[in-house]
C-alpha cells in the first residue's frame, strides 16, 4: 500500500494516465506549457541581459520572439516526442488491440506533457540554487548531478509509467520502455537545447 502510494506520489497514478481523453483541443494548452518550461530554463542566467536595460522596441521585439519560441518549441518537444515513439509502440504487444490510433497518439503526447509536472519543480529548485546568491561549488555540484542523472531517470519513469498505462503492453516490454523512452528523451533533450542556443536565441536584440 505504502509502495502504491509512493509511486502514485512520484510517477502519478495510473488511473489518472486511463483517465487521459483523445481530444486534441485540451493538448494546446500543454503544448505552450512545455514551450514555456523548455524556454525558461534555456534563457536561465540571460534572462537580465534580453529584457533589462534595453530600449523599449528592442523589449517588444524580444518578447513577442519569446512568445513565438514558446509555441514553435513546445509544438516541437511534443510531436517529435511523440510521433517516433508512437510508430515503434505499433509493433509493441498490446493486451488489447487500440481501435483509435490518432486519439492514441494524442494520448502519449499527453502523457508527455503530464511527465512534466512532477519533475519541473525539482529542476526548477535546483536551478535556482545554482544560480541563486547561495550558489557555491559543492550546491552547483549536486544540482548538476540532480538536473542530470536523477531528473532524467525520473522523467523517464513517469514516462513509463503513463505509456504502459495508456498502451496496456506485455509485462515484458515494460523495462524497455524505460530505455526508449529515458534514451529518447535525453537525445531529444539534447537536440532541442541545440536548436534553441545556436538557432533561436542568437535572433533576440
Amino acid at each position: 500500500m505504502l509502495k502504491n502510494t509512493l509511486l502514485d506520489l512520484l510517477l502519478l497514478p495510473r488511473s489518472f494516465y486511463k483517465k487521459l481523453s483523445d481530444k486534441a483541443n485540451t493538448l494546446h494548452p500543454g503544448i505552450i506549457l512545455v514551450g514555456f518550461i523548455d524556454i525558461g530554463f534555456a534563457l536561465g542566467a540571460e534572462l537580465f541581459g534580453y529584457f533589462f536595460g534595453k530600449t523599449r522596441a528592442a523589449l517588444i521585439f524580444n518578447i513577442s520572439l519569446t512568445v513565438c519560441f514558446v509555441l514553435l518549441v513546445g509544438l516541437i518537444d511534443v510531436v517529435f516526442f511523440a510521433l517516433p515513439l508512437f510508430d515503434i509502440f505499433k509493433f509493441f504487444r498490446v493486451k488489447e488491440k487500440i481501435k483509435n490510433l490518432n486519439g492514441q497518439l494524442i494520448k502519449l503526447m499527453k502523457v508527455y506533457v503530464a511527465s512534466h509536472f512532477p519533475v519541473m519543480p525539482v529542476n526548477a529548485f535546483f536551478y535556482w540554487l545554482v544560480l541563486g546568491p547561495y550558489g557555491t561549488e559543492a550546491l552547483s555540484l549536486l544540482g548538476y548531478f540532480v538536473t542530470s542523472v536523477i531528473t532524467p531517470l525520473w522523467h523517464a519513469a513517469i514516462l513509463a509509467r503513463g505509456i504502459n498505462a495508456i498502451y496496456e503492453f506485455d509485462e515484458r516490454l515494460k523495462t524497455l520502455v524505460f530505455f526508449i523512452a529515458y534514451l529518447w528523451t535525453t537525445m531529444l533533450g539534447y537536440a532541442l537545447g541545440f536548436m534553441i542556443n545556436n538557432w533561436f536565441f542568437v535572433l533576440y536584440r
